[in-house]
């Protein structure tokens, strides 16, 4: 038997990669280098998912030495013909790859064939089978005979310590005692868990994005956990300047311009703290992007291209699904519920959380709430507080900071809590920073 390959399909792909934007991020997001066979194939592949934006066979060869890799890039380039046979070549490449994974099966098979009982060769053949037929993770099927006591093993282990079940933490404790973030949704939510669709929505000039940017600080800055924020509004270096505000304790408006106030020696502490804010900046898995054209292809294969380049992937922020399109046909508000439906089977397949910014309109919706709503995990509304809530804050809110309080954070939807009660907070908007008012 010989093992399947298609170096045609291979350099088809890898054409589209090279000449298609489209075909780039679609080639990143379902393909890797064990699904190409040459050595130059693979090399192409793995010099293709470190760029950030597709790269023209001409750039790529001036970065390559080796002449044989050079001459298969020209190769390459000159099969290009269309998005059709692109698509074409990739579904053809993934059935070539379950083959060859099946062929690597029955090679294993016959290695054991006069050591092993013939029922246990089929019971590890079939499940092996199954698994790379299905590209399955192994939990499509669970029988309780073979799965229950594992569970319950993994149930007394949380038992014992129960924040082994918890998510990224929505909040920390220094060793003072103090807490950052928003202590809330740890309770709400049990940390951000893989696999679970938030969405942040608030009116224009209302917050989402510092709702976004105080998360990736709690998660990134204050903790470790490696984040990916696709942003399609701010300039970087707005976002950067709310990022670290609060850590450098200075204004965002005064790190983004340069103008900093006060005396000749405030200004110079301030540069000092600036200047260390952003060293713990460089230090930290905090990873962002400008993308004001976000079709959903090109959303996907960033995360997986981040996730590739930086040894995994933790969260992701979408910052705000209202700029994002399918390239289809559908009205508007199908087409954002197409596009939560694909980011909820994303944060699945990824096993992350992702966090999904939404516009709010005049009337405090967001438009095609109802079905989009039914794919999320968690819907969270962060709205300016009225008087509406005064009885409230004065009831539950501590007396010493009752007067600060101005912003709330509204449960629209959690799945796997019923405690519907918002979230109340202090939103310094000159520092971009959301702090979460204790309780009484």
């Amino acid at each position: 038997m010989i093992l399947p390959t298609n170096t045609g399909f291979e350099q088809t792909v890898l054409a589209g990669m090279l000449n298609d934007e489209e075909c780039f991020y679609e080639g990143l997001s379902f393909v890797d280098a064990e699904h190409f066979t040459t050595s130059e194939n693979i090399a192409v592949f793995q010099r293709l998912s470190k760029k950030e934006e597709m790269p023209s066979a001409n750039i790529l060869m001036k970065e390559v030495e080796n002449s044989k890799e050079k001459s298969a890039i020209r190769v390459i380039d000159s099969t290009w013909t269309n998005r059709y046979d692109f698509q074409q070549a990739l579904n053809g490449l993934k059935e070539v790859f379950k083959k060859r994974c099946l062929y690597y099966s029955i090679e294993k098979l016959k290695s054991r064939f006069e050591n092993e009982k013939t029922d246990k060769l089929i019971d590890d053949f079939t499940r092996e089978v199954s698994d790379n037929a299905l590209n399955t993770s192994g939990q499509e099927i669970i029988d309780p005979a073979e799965h229950a006591s594992d569970y319950l093993s993994n149930f007394y282990e949380i038992y014992g310590n129960p924040d082994l079940s918890k998510g990224i933490p929505y909040s920390v404790t220094d060793e003072r005692g103090r807490t950052k973030g928003l202590p809330a949704l740890d309770e709400t939510f049990n940390g951000a868990q893989g696999g679970d669709l938030i969405m942040v929505a608030a009116k224009t000039g209302e917050g989402k994005s510092a709702f976004a940017i105080n998360l990736s600080r709690i998660f990134s800055m204050h903790q470790s956990y490696i984040g990916y924020y696709e942003n399609t509004e701010m300039r970087v270096e707005e976002l950067l300047s709310r990022l670290l505000a609060p850590i450098a304790v200075v204004k965002s408006n005064e790190i983004e311009t340069g103008r900093l106030e006060g005396t000749e020696s405030e200004r110079n502490e301030k540069v000092s703290r600036i200047s260390s804010a952003y060293e713990a900046y460089r230090q930290s898995k905090f990873i962002l992007s400008r993308v004001p054209h976000l079709p959903l292809f090109k959303a996907k294969g960033l995360a997986k291209q981040v996730r590739l380049r930086h040894g995994g992937l933790d969260y992701l922020i979408i910052d705000y699904i209202g700029r994002m399109q399918m390239n289809s046909n559908q009205n508007s508000w199908d087409e954002l519920y197409e596009i939560t439906k694909a980011l909820k089977e994303l944060a699945i397949e990824l096993d992350i959380p992702i966090f999904m910014l939404a516009q709010r309109n005049q009337a405090g919706e967001v438009e095609g709430a109802k079905k989009m709503m039914n794919e999320c995990d968690g819907v969270l509304f962060f709205e300016p507080t009225s008087e509406d809530d005064n009885e409230f804050i004065r009831q539950y809110v501590r007396s010493d900071q009752q007067q600060k309080v101005n912003y709330r954070i509204v449960k629209k939807k959690v799945r796997r809590n019923d405690n519907a009660a918002p979230i109340y907070c202090m939103f310094d908007k000159s520092k971009s920073l959301i702090v979460e008012a204790k309780r009484a």
